[in-house]
């Protein structure tokens, strides 16, 4: 399988959030997206969703730049990249949304209307789950054929073997591959 056919999704606060790019500094992230990769993302995700039994998921794709460019105010990366993603993906039959800004998706009156979104680069993802979800956060790897899920924070290796750790994200984490997530109230 590919490098850039598998992805990290986020699970939790009622989100599902499949990230693009992860771990680099956000302009090579942004010079790294390609409508290729973002289509990519968005079919990985709704693979999984399909094989935990969401018939038809609908995606929704963020915009790289507020407002998913403005029109070119913000500059042309939407233009060049998640426009495209879309177009391709709806082409494929894929039931895909966007690109809108993270903020106007996520708000509480758009949120429902989606299974999972597609979020550009590592914040972009990451802060709207664990600001929702905190520890109880799973991450899982789709679109390498194979599920592998784990907590969506570090190891805590501070805290390794004194007792106090908090177990609720491994379980969260292993219900998730399971197929049977249950949130934990925050």
């Amino acid at each position: 399988m590919p490098r850039d056919h598998v992805f990290l999704m986020l699970v939790g606060g009622g989100l599902r959030i499949v990230h693009a790019t992860l771990h680099e500094r956000l302009g090579d992230a942004i010079a790294r997206l390609t409508p290729e990769l973002v289509a990519a993302a968005a079919s990985a995700a709704a693979a999984y969703l399909e094989g935990a039994g969401v018939v038809s998921p609908r995606i929704g794709v963020f915009g790289i730049n507020p407002h998913a460019g403005e029109g070119g105010l913000f500059g042309r990366d939407d233009d060049r990249v998640t426009v495209p993603a879309v177009a391709a993906l709806r082409e494929r039959g894929t039931d895909a949304a966007g690109p809108l800004g993270a903020d106007l998706m996520l708000g509480p009156d758009r949120r429902s209307e989606f299974d999972a979104f597609v979020a550009m680069y590592h914040d972009q993802g990451h802060v709207p789950i664990k600001l929702l979800a905190g520890r109880t956060a799973s991450a899982l790897t789709v679109g390498a054929g194979l599920i592998f899920s784990s907590v969506g924070h570090g190891a805590a290796f501070d805290i390794a073997g004194r007792g106090v750790a908090d177990p609720d994200a491994v379980l969260c984490a292993v219900r998730l591959v399971g197929g049977r997530h249950v949130e934990v109230p925050a």
